[in-house]
């Protein structure tokens, strides 16, 4: 049993350790391409955001230094992916660009779409 204690358990935590750490990143960097530092930007965007609890907030400032190291490891691959897709938009925009189309035509009528309400000025809080 100390053999186990003494040899496996300090892989496991590592292994753990390194597959959360730059979390962010990695699934950043497997969607389309958006931007540099991509899982940094996520990371700062989440912790900064209302909708998201304490505990979500605390696994993202943990996640944040190795986002960021990930992130710039993967610099080269970003500005290739970034000389590839130049004259190209995102799926996400091309998707939206084409709802707002259907829309405007009056296409969207009747599929079960419905556009997210408008906050008024007086509504914020």
């Amino acid at each position: 049993m100390t053999t186990v204690k003494r040899f496996l358990l300090p892989i496991c935590v590592s292994t753990t350790m390194f597959a959360l750490s730059g979390c962010s990143s990695l699934m950043a960097h497997v969607a389309p391409y958006e931007r540099y530092y991509p899982g940094t930007a996520n990371d700062i965007d989440m912790i900064g955001d209302d909708n998201h609890g304490w505990l979500m907030r605390s696994l993202l400032i943990i996640d944040l230094p190795f986002s960021a190291m990930l992130d710039t490891v993967l610099l080269p691959y970003d500005l290739y992916r970034a000389s590839d897709t130049e004259g190209r938009s995102s799926p996400r925009k091309t998707i939206s660009d084409s709802d707002k189309e259907k829309q405007n035509k009056g296409l969207m009528k009747g599929s079960g779409y419905t556009p997210p309400p408008r906050e008024k000025a007086g509504d914020k809080k």
